[in-house]
């Protein structure tokens, strides 16, 4: 299945049985608006609470117990959106269910703005609760990166670890946003900004010659890993990679929270790998 649905062709199966919305927008203040019966997904709820970074993946059986309480089913089609349009805590949701072998997941392309925009109606958010789906996990190893890893990538380089962060970030000229991060990249990898992968007239991710071109620098013979700040952004990366058929993309978890934060790390500064 494709990663992204626009919202005319999210339109088209609105009343499709089994059709299950999540709203996963991050950092915004709470609205009452929502797109048909989207229940909320927050990333920083359905986690590891005892592990050190935010957001971190949780066990299977937990992600398991969050989406049946959600309603959802292992044979439902997910779609993910964010009120900002801007598609990062809904990647992060669809990497998520991918991870533990939901394929039948896409993220709206210009999440609820892209939907208003185009006439579709938008509904009052109530407290229902929907009955609890079956959902059994089966967790995909390929798809996620601890920090070993990446350290044994280091020498044996089996596979391209790409940065989705802002440039400057990357190249340790502009600070980290958390408190004593190290500044700079991990050695090797390549800067790849999730934000050049948005077409920034529409919101909507890039298509076509655009996409490849943003995406020219990836090695599509190499197996990728994907790092940003803290596990989020790297999914859009690999919506992107995904939308050209490389869709066996993994995010390391830890990301730069776990990296710039651990002094025993070796860590590079500049524009270069």
């Amino acid at each position: 299945m494709k990663a992204l649905i626009s919202a005319a062709e999210l339109k088209e199966i609105f009343e499709m049985p089994g059709l299950r919305l999540l709203d996963a927008s991050y950092g915004l203040p709470p609205a009452d608006i929502r797109i048909g019966h989207a229940q909320d997904f927050d990333i920083d709820e359905v986690a590891d609470h005892d592990a050190p970074f935010a957001h971190t993946l949780p066990a299977p059986a937990v992600f398991a117990d969050a989406a049946e309480k959600l309603g959802i089913s292992n044979g439902d089609h997910v779609v993910v959106y964010d009120r900002s349009g801007v598609a990062m805590a809904a990647a992060r949701v669809w990497w998520m269910f991918r991870t533990f072998g939901h394929d039948k997941v896409q993220v709206l392309d210009g999440g609820l703005p892209a939907w208003a925009n185009a006439g579709y109606p938008v509904t009052q958010k109530v407290g229902e609760i929907l009955p609890r789906g079956t959902f059994k996990p089966a967790f995909r190893a390929e798809l996620f990166k601890k920090r070993d890893d990446i350290v044994q990538n280091l020498t044996g380089k089996t596979f391209t670890v790409l940065d989705a962060r802002d440039p400057r970030r990357y190249s340790g000229e502009m600070a980290e946003p958390r408190p004593g991060m190290g500044s700079g990249h991990i050695p090797g990898s390549l800067s790849l900004p999730y934000a050049s992968l948005i077409d920034n007239q529409t919101g909507l991710f890039k298509t076509g010659d655009a996409l490849k071109s943003a995406l020219a620098s990836v090695d599509a013979t190499k197996p990728v890993a994907i790092s940003c700040g803290s596990g989020v952004t790297a999914c859009v990366v690999a919506i992107g990679l995904h939308n050209l058929g490389h869709t066996d993309a993994a995010v390391y978890g830890g990301s730069w929270a776990e990296w710039g934060g651990d002094a025993s790390l070796p860590k590079t500064k500049g524009s270069q790998p």
